[in-house]
């Protein structure tokens, strides 16, 4: 009997690690041409049975995560990350740290949001825009982590890589920046540069957290 439920576990795993094969791609593709409309479909998929969220997409945490999994393995069969040390020198460890920091970004997001509306912050109140800042924050990842790479793989570890790597992440920021000013605007129905400067600050807040997160991790 025991083994009947580990063989149906196993069919289970190995039909959603297929299925993921299809997601996940239609998944970016929505997520990088109609960016509102996923944030929105992640909120509206909460609503409904848990066997029935995310039907026809990828969960936003599960995108997510897949995503920085892409990254850095395009990182590794590139030799690039040879240069980190101590904890992060560890695959797995350098891995989840990356999943922990650009999920520091949906939260300060979705914690200001939420205090901007004058709601309690708690498990289920965090859950919706927690969730739709999961989906816009993978392409944004994934440029932060493919950029370098791409640049470094064609041109070497010049300055003029460097400053490749970091024109197409300014654009990838741009973009991402335009969302947040919009969802801010559309969410506490203020203007667009009252968003923006929300977006502006909470991005700054986010980076802050993730640049001392990292001081500290080096140290070990």
């Amino acid at each position: 009997m025991d083994f009947m439920k580990i063989l149906k576990s196993l069919e289970q795993a190995l039909y959603e690690v297929m299925v993921w094969l299809v997601f996940y791609p239609l998944t970016m593709w929505k997520v990088i041409t109609r960016p509102g409309e996923m944030m929105a479909y992640a909120d509206e998929e909460l609503d409904d049975a848990d066997e029935d969220r995310y039907s026809d997409r990828l969960s936003p945490p599960i995108f997510l995560a897949i995503t920085l999994g892409i990254s850095h393995a395009l990182e590794v069969s590139t030799g690039l990350n040879s240069d980190q040390k101590g904890l992060l020198a560890d695959d797995q460890n350098l891995l989840a740290f990356r999943m922990f920091i650009y999920s520091v970004y949906p939260l300060v997001l979705t914690v200001r949001l939420l205090r901007k509306q004058g709601i309690a912050l708690d498990r289920k109140t965090m859950l919706p825009p927690f969730y739709a800042q999961c989906y816009v924050a993978a392409p944004w990842a994934a440029v932060a982590g493919a950029a370098p790479v791409a640049a470094y793989s064609a041109q070497g570890k010049t300055v003029e890589a460097l400053l490749t790597a970091l024109g197409v992440m300014f654009v990838a920021f741009i973009w991402y920046m335009v969302l947040q000013t919009r969802w801010f605007a559309k969410s506490l129905g203020v203007g667009l540069w009252s968003g923006f400067r929300n977006a502006l600050l909470t991005f700054a807040e986010a980076t802050f957290l993730v640049l001392l997160a990292t001081a500290l991790v080096q140290k070990f």
